[in-house]
């Protein structure tokens, strides 16, 4: 029985990489972030300084807030369970990211067609 087991998970892994599947446990999580202070230099880099966020959680509420060099709120977003992608307003450099709440969100960069 260990034998088949062995073997089994051998030929498992050679169809994942002559297919070219992914299996679940190693799809990369990158641009999935929680609670914390971020900047800029955090995610990837956004042409125009647009990002979509989601929450990615199944249970919890997020909350992102953006601020400039002074703490100035500029933007503020509340994000429920597996919420819908929202676009943020374009993001300096200088400018602070918060992430509020015991869930996940997701940031990708906005690449703005005009």
């Amino acid at each position: 029985m260990k034998r088949f087991s062995v073997l089994f998970l051998i030929f498992l892994s050679l169809t994942f990489t002559i297919i070219g599947l992914k299996p679940v446990f190693s799809i990369s999580t990158t641009n999935i972030y929680k609670q914390g202070i971020y900047t800029l230099s955090d995610f990837n880099t956004a042409k125009d300084g647009v990002y979509s966020v989601s929450n990615v959680s199944a249970t919890e509420n997020m909350s992102i807030i953006i601020t400039d060099k002074e703490q100035n709120i500029l933007q503020s977003i509340r994000l429920k369970t597996n919420s819908e992608k929202h676009n943020t307003i374009p993001i300096d450099p200088n400018d602070t990211i918060i992430l509020l709440g015991k869930g996940a969100v997701y940031i990708n960069p906005v690449e703005l067609t005009e």
